[in-house]
């Protein structure tokens, strides 16, 4: 099976480059410098109307939204354990999968974008400050969760990589977050995983790329 990766760097597209690499597939990436908008581009809408990363392509056939992706990946790949055994633990997994989508996310695009939530001038540091109280929370959540624990299940998942994710671009956005020390940690044990490390290393190679593009 042919596999496409469109991925950007800094976006949530690092989590399925993690969890494919983790899956030991064999997989293409396709880049989007969203910086240039490329994601709005008559090119890219047709591939994801949504104009958003991460997209997968599997054998042509498009599969969008994060959740879905890794659900998809973790079935075809089970020897890679990227979600639980147990019914009972996995459906948490995908619960776990779907909040880092509908609940920590959102909270961070009003960082980036603050416009886009308030058109009104001078609103900006308004939305950051009222973005950074709802991430805290969802952060304060995952702290507790964590307590004790190396990884969110009994083993590394889908959801490390998720969370991973998450909590990393709020960092990028220069938020204090040093109250969040089992946060940090578990960030820490995440890159030391080859697989992060890879991920991080073709982002660093991807922004370098597309600094130099005229």
């Amino acid at each position: 099976m042919k596999l496409e990766l469109h991925y950007a760097p800094r976006a949530c597209s690092l989590v399925p480059f993690i969890t494919l690499t983790e899956a030991g597939a064999s997989f293409e990436v396709v880049n989007v410098n969203m910086a240039r908008r490329e994601h709005l581009e008559p090119a890219f809408l047709k591939v994801n109307p949504k104009h958003k990363v991460p997209v997968l392509s599997m054998n042509g056939e498009l599969l969008t939204e994060n959740v879905a992706i890794q659900i998809w990946i973790a079935r075809n790949f089970p020897q890679a354990r990227l979600m639980p055994l147990a019914p009972a633990q996995e459906i948490k997994a995908i619960a776990f999968l779907a909040w880092c989508a509908s609940g920590i996310h959102p909270a961070l695009t009003p960082n980036a974008h603050p416009m886009q939530y308030c058109d009104v001038p001078g609103t900006e540091e308004s939305v950051r400050r009222v973005a950074q109280k709802k991430l805290r929370e969802n952060y304060r959540v995952a702290e507790d969760a964590l307590n004790g624990k190396e990884w969110f299940f009994d083993h590394f998942t889908a959801a490390d990589a998720y969370f991973f994710w998450c909590f990393r671009r709020g960092l990028q956005f220069n938020i204090e977050l040093d109250e969040f020390v089992n946060c940090i940690a578990h960030g820490e044990r995440m890159k030391e995983r080859p697989s992060v490390q890879l991920a991080l290393e073709y982002e660093a190679r991807t922004l370098e790329l597309f600094a130099r593009a005229p």
